[in-house]
C-alpha cells in the first residue's frame, strides 16, 4: 500500500481535549442484553469453534442468549474472547465480529447517535453513553483543524485481565471494526476512516483489514486510531432529528444515573448513605467502614464513573422529592432531615436537582 503523507502531529487525548467518560469499566456489572455475545459467539462459531467451548466460564448457554430478559456483563464478552483466542480463531476473527456490531446492538444510546444532528455530535453522544454499549475498551475523541480522531489505549494502559498481545488484538479490532460500522450506519456507507493506526506490528490478515477500512493503515504506531477528516464533523447523519435525540439522550442519562447504584463500589456507598435516615456519613467514615482510605475510594468511585459528593448529591434529591410527595413535613423539617443549615439553600439545590422549587413539586 501508498503510504499517506505524514499528517501533522495529533496530541494524545487528554482530559481538556474533549470531556472523556471514565476509564473504568464495570466488567462484572450484568448491565446489557446479550446480543453482542451472541452475534460474537455466533461468527465464532462459522469459523468452526466450539459454542459451548467459546462459553465456558461464562455462565451463559444457547438459551440466555437468545433470552431478551438475560443480561450480561463485559467480562463475560472478554471471557468469550479469551476462550476463542485460546481454542485458536483465526488471527481476523476480533474483525469479522466488529463488522458485525452495526448501531442496532447499543440499544437506546444506538438511537441516540443516529438521531444526533451533526456527526460531531453523534462523536459526542458515543462517549457520553459508551457505559450502555458493554465497552471493553475506553474509547477517546479529539479534533484538530485536520482530522476527527478516536482513540483506543494500548495494552499496558488497559484494565482487563490477563491480556496478552494475542488477546488484545483481537479485542482491539473487534472495536476499531465496530467503530467503522456503526459510522457508516450513522452518517452513510461513504463513511470511511482517513487512515487507522495499530500499535504493534502488521497481524496476519493485514489484507483483510485493509479490505475493511478501505484507507491506509498504520502499524508499530504509540496509539490505536481512526481519523476521519474534521470537515466531515458538520455534516447530518441520515437520520438526525433533534427532537428524537433530545428525547433519547434524556432516557440515556436517567439509565446511566441508574447504572451509579448499580455499580460495586457506588452501590456500597449509596447503602451507607441511606442507611441511617438524616445522618450522612463523611466520605472518611464510609471509606473506613469499606477497610480503605477515602484517597482509593476516591479513585474507585471514578472509575466507575461517579464522586463521592455526586452520590451523596442524587441521594439528597431523592430522598427530598419523596419527603415532598409522600409527607406532611414542613420545608424546614425536610431541609434539617437532609442535612441543610437553613431553608434557603434547601430550595436552591431543589431547584438545581428538578428546576421546582418545593412548593410547586408538592403542588
Amino acid at each position: 500500500m501508498t503510504p499517506l503523507p505524514d499528517p501533522p502531529r495529533v496530541p494524545a487525548p487528554s482530559r481538556r481535549a474533549r470531556p472523556l467518560a471514565a476509564a473504568g469499566i464495570g466488567l462484572r456489572d450484568r448491565r446489557y442484553p446479550p446480543l453482542r455475545v451472541a452475534i460474537a459467539v455466533q461468527t465464532l462459531t462459522q469459523s468452526g469453534l466450539d459454542a459451548a467451548a467459546l462459553l465456558e466460564a461464562t455462565g451463559l448457554d444457547a438459551q440466555a442468549l437468545a433470552d431478551p430478559d438475560v443480561r450480561v456483563s463485559s467480562l463475560q464478552l472478554f471471557t468469550v474472547a479469551r476462550n476463542a483466542v485460546r481454542l485458536g480463531c483465526r488471527s481476523e476473527s476480533g474483525l469479522r465480529i466488529g463488522l458485525r456490531y452495526h448501531v442496532s446492538c447499543y440499544g437506546m444510546a444506538g438511537y441516540a447517535f443516529l438521531c444526533s444532528s451533526t456527526m460531531r455530535e453523534a462523536f459526542d453522544a458515543t462517549m457520553r453513553f459508551h457505559r450502555l454499549c458493554s465497552s471493553l475498551l475506553s474509547p477517546a475523541w479529539i479534533e484538530t483543524p485536520e482530522a476527527a480522531v478516536w482513540y483506543l489505549p494500548p495494552r499496558e494502559e488497559t484494565p482487563l485481565p490477563d491480556l496478552d498481545p494475542a488477546l488484545f488484538g483481537f479485542v482491539r479490532d473487534m472495536a476499531l471494526a465496530a467503530c467503522l460500522t456503526i459510522y457508516k450506519d450513522i452518517m452513510g456507507s461513504w463513511c470511511m476512516p482517513s487512515r487507522v493506526r495499530f500499535t504493534g506490528p502488521a497481524p496476519a490478515h493485514v489484507e483483510m483489514l485493509a479490505r475493511a477500512f478501505e484507507c491506509p493503515l498504520e502499524f508499530e504506531h504509540p496509539r490505536n486510531e481512526v481519523h476521519y477528516p474534521a470537515s466531515w464533523l458538520d455534516r447530518a447523519p441520515q437520520l438526525a432529528n433533534p427532537i428524537t435525540a433530545a428525547q433519547v439522550s434524556q432516557a440515556c442519562a436517567r439509565m446511566l444515573d441508574e447504572f451509579k447504584w448499580q455499580s460495586g463500589y457506588s452501590r456500597r456507598v449509596y447503602h451507607e448513605l441511606t442507611s441511617t435516615p438524616g445522618r450522612f456519613p463523611e466520605i472518611e467514615t464510609v471509606a473506613r467502614t469499606l477497610n480503605m482510605t477515602s484517597r482509593t475510594l476516591r479513585r474507585k468511585l471514578e472509575a466507575e464513573g461517579t464522586t463521592y459528593s455526586g452520590l451523596l448529591d442524587s441521594v439528597r434529591g431523592a430522598l427530598a422529592q419523596d419527603y415532598l410527595a409522600t409527607t406532611r413535613l414542613g420545608i424546614e423539617d425536610v431541609a434539617e432531615l437532609l442535612g441543610f443549615g437553613d431553608a434557603t439553600s434547601f430550595r436552591r439545590a431543589f431547584k438545581r436537582w428538578t428546576g421546582l422549587t418545593p412548593a410547586a413539586c408538592r403542588g
